[in-house]
């Protein structure tokens, strides 16, 4: 079987240099070489998907594929068992279940499915970073019955914003939806990807920079890319480069982002824990604001190489809460000016707009499915 960066570098898409430095990268840190090759911005996730069909001889599992999965097809094998092989069984037809795989050579694990399911199993090949986001929307189990849930609105208002989050699952394809422009309407987007349900009308939210002007634009967006939008635009200036992370099962993901050095496909692709030292980590212990220069390590080092150059040695990154939760963090700096010129209470306030205007679509959504719920009990 031909090597992954034997491929790449026979397509004409890595270097000597690039493959070196990403096979350092894996085994310093861990993790797949194609993996860190999309970290470190060398390839983006479609080039290694097509490297990957080229290695192991079989079809890609796309990302918006494996988001979609029916439930009953999912739930045909343990979700630990799929986390630790990863692997998604994301289509069946007749008695063939078709398997998204990280390695689908594996003859061990594709004879252990079919013993389990039944089925004959179709492996298709699937990028590291596309499996983990679709098993990270993999559904809790239900709890036992006749086990009391615990009270109290904590609890609560992470089981709402969990459930808001997994409306959107953070594939590549989705992220890179994520930043079309304001004006594309909501409907455009629900046509690409179905399960981005359109909370309102779809229409359009214009971009305001103007901060007095930012709260009642933000109360009329009825999606989350209107937010980002807005978000951005508020913050926006010369010289400024602006970034939006999002926080699902302790991984930092890169969101929406513009200005100074942006390099879009690479900050999509962005994916770290936020368990190790960084400036999200200091941010997930209880502080509001992060304003100076920006903590050393990998997970830093990760996040301002996908930011774009000039690279960010001091930011402002403040976190943004949805009910008190921890859900996101937004991201100001101006390169090597550091952060001159930044209102770090500008950053803030932003930042708290953002939890609010989040829970407002996590509220509409509620509702949506309340009135659903109605009209179903009015025709039965």
């Amino acid at each position: 079987m031909p090597r992954i960066g034997e491929i790449l570098i026979a397509k004409g898409a890595l270097t000597q240099d690039q493959l070196r430095s990403g096979l350092d990268a894996a085994r310093r840190n861990g993790g797949r070489l194609g993996t860190w090759l999309v970290r470190l911005g060398y390839i983006n996730e479609a080039a290694l998907l097509e490297a990957l069909v080229q290695q192991y001889g079989r079809p890609a599992a796309k990302a918006i594929d494996l988001a979609t999965a029916p439930l009953a097809v999912r739930n045909l094998l343990p979700p630990a068992f799929c986390k630790r092989h990863m692997l998604l069984p994301f289509n069946r037809s007749g008695r063939q279940l078709d398997v998204a795989m990280m390695n689908p050579a594996d003859l061990v694990v594709l004879d252990e499915i079919t013993r389990s399911t039944g089925l004959i199993v179709r492996p298709y090949i699937a990028t590291e970073a596309a499996l983990a986001a679709a098993l990270a929307l993999t559904p809790a189990p239900a709890p036992t019955t006749g086990t009391a849930a615990t009270p109290g609105p904590p609890r609560a208002a992470a089981r709402e914003w969990r459930q808001f989050w997994k409306m959107e699952a953070p594939t590549l394809e989705l992220m890179k939806a994520l930043t079309a422009p304001a004006t594309l309407p909501v409907a455009h987007l629900s046509a690409s990807f179905p399960f981005l349900a359109a909370l309102g009308s779809g229409a359009p939210v214009a971009v305001t920079t103007e901060p007095a002007d930012l709260a009642e634009s933000l109360s009329a967006a009825t999606h989350r890319d209107q937010v980002a939008s807005l978000i951005l635009g508020a913050l926006a200036a010369p010289g400024r480069r602006v970034a939006l992370f999002s926080l699902q099962q302790h991984k930092v993901m890169g969101w929406a982002a513009t200005g100074l050095g942006v390099r879009e496909d690479d900050f999509h692709t962005l994916m770290v824990t936020i368990d190790r030292p960084s400036v999200f980590h200091g941010l997930s212990k209880g502080t509001e604001t992060h304003a100076g220069p920006l903590p050393s390590g990998d997970v830093t080092d990760l996040a301002t190489e996908a930011l774009g150059a000039p690279p960010a040695r001091e930011a402002v990154v403040s976190a943004i809460k949805v009910r008190g939760k921890l859900a996101g963090f937004v991201w100001v700096d101006r390169g090597e000016e550091g952060i001159a010129g930044v209102s770090v209470k500008e950053v803030e306030e932003v930042a708290r707009l953002a939890g609010l205007a989040l829970e407002i679509l996590v509220l509409r959504q509620k509702i949506k499915a309340g009135a659903r719920l109605t009209e179903g009990g009015a025709t039965d």
